[in-house]
């Protein structure tokens, strides 16, 4: 139970509806959830562009929660200060940047050469100045506004209102790309494309559609399951549980369509263990009628795609040699720029540098690995910040012994996506990076306000009920037996 004591009919409408700030955050959340999701290409201009426009908006939510809020939200401007640090610091690191490109230009011949130059490896740097700012901005922004759900809402109707349409959403897209293949189309909507077959839905890479699917996989059957675990459930047929779970397999099920042999594994493998919890739940729940056929069907389609997602992995991969040698390429970037590394969107302007002959005349944005490319772009400054914060989220998490079962359902799958980071670039794509903030952000603060008084959740100040044993005039503080008159 969210409460120790009943709580009364007036102090529950209070708590689970909501404040003017709430309802902006939950219209904006949806409004950006509509534009990645159906704008797959990753450098779209109108898809950054956006994103960075609502993303300045983030100050006037969390004001407008400030003046609206009902209860105290002392830590309110602190939380925020610390929870945005990461954008903020990386931010000003490619702004400081601008003052060191390390590309000169050199004509011969009327031909255009670049040239490396020395550089200061204690200044930051950045070998794309004329267009990353626009990738950097938007991903910061979008990075601001998702801290919004680690503040603003104060209670979990929010997320209960919230998280429906969010997974129907990405059910549709999913939906879409079933579709899609069926037709056979030869090119994904919305975006040129890349040249190549591996597209789904929206998706230019279906590499990034798998990180996509994987983290609302676990979002829609961490919806199902939390529908058993209400105290007016009607049973879980007869319930949105049904509902949820279908959808959530069908995401998972796409990782038998997607091309990218690690992505794919990853996805088929996260369905895998979210189905083995379904199981796991029903098996231990017998009050429900249906709990043997429930657990049967989850447990032989999470064996279904476990074999699945074991071939995958071992499955033959004509780009593995080209994807060594990208990793390599950003290994020797790093090392050459170790504290601060080139810059956002470095990578592809300095490949040419550092390629081996395997890779003479190709281009590639991403080194195939988002931790090695960030640690080529950023630096262990920028690598540090961010690999610091994501562990102190969840050190404080699990400090506070929050054992939450939908926080750590929906945690499976940004463990999913960080692992996938390791061998791929899901994080290229902005659907990938919101949902992921999204889902991250919106776990932690269910942990918080499951397991917490709703006026205490942002609230500094001290008790002002002394306890009853220190007290020496009688204080009454138990349930109210109101009556009408």
């Amino acid at each position: 139970m969210q409460e120790s004591t009943p709580i009364r009919p007036r102090d529950q409408l209070l708590r689970d509806s909501f404040t003017p700030a709430e309802a902006i955050l939950f219209g904006v959340i949806l409004i950006m959830a509509s534009i990645v999701n159906w704008l797959g290409d990753p450098r779209s201009l109108w898809l950054l562009g956006s994103l960075l426009i609502i993303g300045c908006l983030t100050p006037l939510v969390l004001k407008t929660h400030e003046h609206t809020h009902p209860f105290f939200v002392d830590l309110l401007w602190p939380k925020f200060w610390l929870c945005s640090a990461p954008a903020w610091i990386l931010a000003l690191q490619f702004v400081l940047g601008l003052t060191q490109n390390p590309l000169n230009s050199v004509t011969i011949d009327n031909n255009l050469y670049h040239t490396l130059a020395p550089i200061s490896l204690w200044r930051p740097i950045s070998a794309v100045d004329n267009t990353a700012w626009l990738t950097t901005f938007a991903y910061c922004g979008t990075y601001l506004m998702a801290t919004s759900l680690y503040i603003v809402p104060k209670s979990r109707a929010f997320f209960e209102r919230l998280f429906p349409w969010l997974c129907i959403g990405a059910v549709l897209v999913g939906v879409f790309g079933y579709i899609q293949k069926g037709l056979g189309l030869t090119k994904p909507l919305f975006t040129p494309g890349t040249g190549a077959n591996d597209f789904f839905a929206f998706f230019p890479y279906d590499g990034h559609w798998a990180a996509f699917a994987s983290l609302w996989c676990c979002a829609c059957i961490a919806m199902s399951l939390l529908t058993t675990r209400y105290e007016d459930n009607p049973g879980f047929i007869n319930s949105t549980g049904p509902w949820y779970l279908t959808g959530g397999t069908l995401l998972g099920t796409t990782g038998f369509l997607v091309k990218a042999p690690l992505p794919a594994a990853v996805l088929l493998l996260t369905l895998s263990a979210m189905l083995l919890i379904v199981a796991v739940e029903f098996i231990a729940n017998p009050k429900d009628p249906h709990h043997r056929s429930i657990a049967t069907c989850s447990g032989l389609t999470a064996c279904l795609s476990f074999a699945g997602g074991i071939f995958r992995i071992f499955q033959d991969q004509a780009v593995t040699d080209n994807a060594s040698a990208l990793r390599m390429a950003a290994i020797d970037m790093f090392k050459d720029s170790p504290v601060f590394g080139w810059g956002i969107d470095s990578y592809e302007r300095l490949l040419p540098f550092y390629s081996n002959d395997m890779l003479l005349g190709q281009r590639s944005e991403r080194a195939a690995s988002d931790w090695l490319q960030l640690l080529a772009e950023l630096g262990l400054i920028g690598f540090i910040i961010i690999l610091f914060f994501l562990s102190a989220f969840i050190v404080r998490y699990l400090r506070d012994a929050r054992n939450v079962r939908l926080t750590n359902h929906l945690l499976i799958g940004c463990s999913s996506v960080l692992l996938l980071a390791l061998c791929d670039s899901p994080f290229m794509a902005p659907a990938v990076l919101f949902s992921f903030f999204v889902i991250f952000f919106s776990s932690l603060r269910w942990a918080e306000v499951s397991r917490n008084q709703v006026d205490e959740v942002d609230a500094a100040r001290p008790r002002l009920v002394t306890p009853e044993s220190q007290r020496r005039v009688p204080f009454y503080n138990q349930p109210y037996n109101e009556k009408e008159k």
